[in-house]
């Protein structure tokens, strides 16, 4: 993956993040990637996340929570304390992806494009990525704007812009009409397989500790971790963002100064706690709930979607389908005995037509909000050029200036 087809380096800035305007504008907006150069080495707590033995000394409690992780090997998620993980992950091919745990917010800083008021009810999710070396997933971008930033290690990032190439899209997320191919290995690419990841464009960086990644909503990234890594993902909601009025975002960019003392403890992360994570959350939610039954579905799913799937006779007929396939005795009430039946060629088919649902709910979505941000207006373009200005006399002063898969799983 990233071998073939058009090698391009993503732009990068270094030492610092844009302001919110200028990352607003021409990045958030237009869908393209840029990485931020060392702009964590500073961070009061950076140090902190260095080795494991660093972590569980300093933190007190770290060692004996309760985290769930993913056991590579054995393709299961399993329960264990954090200082377990720390002494197995690398010998056992352990991966730790989820939630950052409470006890470590204090220990990370708000990214600055972030720290506005007005922006910051975007940031849905903070997750926070611990694996050893050579793992290499393939992930896609389906509902988020989101920045990675490596904390610990070194990274080979690969990115493929979906809305360019929607081919590449199918690959990860199969419609039902396709015939079903051999699993994509990330690592050795069959292009008789998938002729169309050949010649395509790849946008490729390599991220150190203390970097950032911007990464487009709905663009496919991989990541090689080339040796024991720390990451975390700040996921910000991409159709929330752009439904912010731009005159809030030239009020926020003109004071959007960087604070380092802005923690992660210091927001309020209970709304999003009490909402389900994934789809497969969502349904055992429902089954659990004294509301179980088919409008209470319909409804959260709407909410999930951000699409009223009632509203319109395509999505409404198509959410009937799927509701349909998983009450398999059709009495109206969906039971957990029914949610364990989700496998095999069962699951594949609810997996088809949840995919179908998604997409047309999205393509109804875009045609309904048309959002369009006008970048040619006249303050704004001023203050952007002013800031490019700004840049090239930096640039001059310093001459060093220089990927959660949204893959349904049920």
């Amino acid at each position: 993956f990233g071998t073939v087809g058009s090698l391009i380096n993503i732009e990068e800035i270094n030492g610092e993040h844009l302001n919110i305007l200028k990352f607003f504008t021409n990045y958030i907006s237009k869908l393209e990637p840029i990485v931020f150069r060392q702009v964590l080495i500073n961070n009061i707590h950076y140090n902190i996340w260095q080795t494991d033995e660093q972590l569980e000394n300093e933190i007190d409690g770290l060692s004996k929570i309760n985290i769930y992780v993913e056991s590579l090997k054995q393709r299961q998620r399993i329960q264990m304390e954090f200082g377990d993980f720390l002494d197995k992950y690398e010998k056992e091919n352990l991966l730790f992806a989820d939630n950052l745990p409470e006890i470590l917010r204090k220990y990370l800083v708000v990214p600055q494009p972030l720290q506005c008021d007005e922006v910051l009810p975007t940031l849905q999710s903070a997750i926070l990525v611990i694996n050893g070396k050579n793992t290499s997933p393939l992930m896609f971008n389906q509902e988020y704007d989101s920045i990675l930033c490596l904390l610990r290690g070194n990274k080979r990032m690969v990115l493929v812009n979906t809305n360019k190439y929607p081919d590449v899209r199918q690959i990860i997320i199969p419609g039902n009409r396709q015939s079903r191919r051999p699993p994509i290995n990330p690592e050795k690419v069959d292009f008789n397989q998938y002729p169309e990841l050949e010649n395509i464009d790849y946008y490729v960086t390599n991220l150190t500790a203390g970097d950032c990644l911007f990464i487009p909503n709905e663009w496919i990234f991989q990541e090689r971790s080339l040796d024991k890594t720390i990451s975390i993902i700040y996921n910000i909601d991409h159709k929330q963002i752009l439904n912010i009025n731009i005159d809030e975002i030239k009020i926020c960019s003109t004071k959007n100064t960087f604070d380092s003392s802005f923690t992660l403890d210091q927001i309020d992360w209970s709304k999003m706690e009490n909402e389900p994570q994934n789809l497969k959350e969502i349904i055992i939610s429902l089954v659990n709930s004294k509301s179980n039954n088919f409008e209470k579905w319909q409804e959260t799913f709407s909410k999930y979607f951000s699409f009223d799937l009632s509203s319109d006779s395509e999505t409404a007929a198509i959410f009937d389908e799927f509701y349909g396939i998983i009450d398999i005795d059709g009495n109206g009430e969906i039971t957990m005995n029914e949610v364990e039946q989700i496998n095999g060629a069962h699951q594949h088919h609810i997996s088809d037509v949840l995919y179908e649902m998604i997409k047309l709910a999205h393509d109804k979505q875009k045609d309904d909000l048309e959002t369009k941000i006008n970048i040619e207006d006249e303050n704004t373009q001023e203050i952007l050029e002013n800031e490019e200005l700004e840049d090239t006399e930096n640039e001059n002063m310093d001459e060093h200036l220089h990927l959660q898969n949204f893959k349904t799983d049920l």
